[in-house]
């Protein structure tokens, strides 16, 4: 009976509530975008709620025994990431156009091209394991393969918040300027979370991946997953037109 209680909380909050919250504020980012005008905040409303809706979806996708099902988690992985990351490139240059100075955002012209070329590394050790079954958990192959997807997502993700922030801090738009820095906050909160993952799945002893995503050990990361949930949805709550007339009131 305690076991069973133990899952049950455990699914709560790692899964259920942290999809429900994102679930949320996803509704709120396209329901927001239909009030919008402007093509900027509308463009970035619709991939906020993009992004929200893939996550809800996201927290589910833990763990299977079946080889198949894993190969198309990786997938699903991988594809969000591409997202992802295309919606912080097509951001960043926009905020840029708002700095009165037009100044660079840590160069990002150029630093893009080699986070682009990070993340398709980071999308093939995803998929790899499905093409090439030696590269299989357990292995020599798998664990540098894990240890370089925490490095580079690490990187690629900081890299990509710091520059958000920097250039939220930079623009004369008010309302892009509010979005963005949750938009950045979501991020780092996003690297936080990976830490977490690696620190606690490392650490922790003899603990088999089903183990890990399904006991206490496990809570962290679904409260990190809550608070990543609410910096989407106070992004996409900055561009509602409601929120900009009570801080002009």
């Amino acid at each position: 009976m305690s076991i069973s209680l133990t899952l049950i909380l455990v699914v709560a909050v790692t899964e259920v509530l942290p999809s429900a919250v994102f679930l949320y504020a996803g509704y709120w980012a396209l329901s927001v975008r239909r009030a919008l005008v402007s093509r900027i905040y509308r463009n970035e409303s619709l991939w906020l709620g993009a992004v929200a809706l893939s996550l809800s979806a996201a927290v589910f996708l833990t763990y299977s025994t079946n080889t198949v099902i894993t190969d198309a988690i990786n997938i699903y992985f991988s594809v969000f990431y591409v997202i992802l990351f295309a919606f912080l490139d097509s951001v960043i240059p926009v905020v840029r156009r708002s700095d009165p100075l037009l100044r660079s955002i840590l160069r990002w012209e150029k630093l893009r091209y080699v986070l682009w070329a990070d993340l398709g590394v980071l999308v093939a050790f995803q998929v790899l394991p499905g093409v090439f079954p030696s590269l299989s958990t357990g292995t020599a192959g798998y664990a540098l393969m894990d240890g370089g997807w925490f490095v580079v997502a690490s990187i690629l993700y900081g890299l990509s918040g710091l520059a958000v922030l920097t250039g939220a801090k930079r623009s004369r738009d008010m309302t892009l300027r509010s979005s963005l820095k949750w938009i950045g906050a979501c991020i780092l909160l996003a690297v936080g979370l990976f830490t977490v993952y690696t620190l606690e799945y490392t650490l922790l002893p003899n603990l088999t991946q089903f183990e890990f995503f399904y006991s206490y050990p496990a809570v962290p990361v679904g409260l990190a997953y809550i608070l990543i949930a609410y910096a989407l949805y106070r992004s996409a709550r900055s561009l509602a037109p409601i929120s900009r007339l009570q801080t002009d009131g």
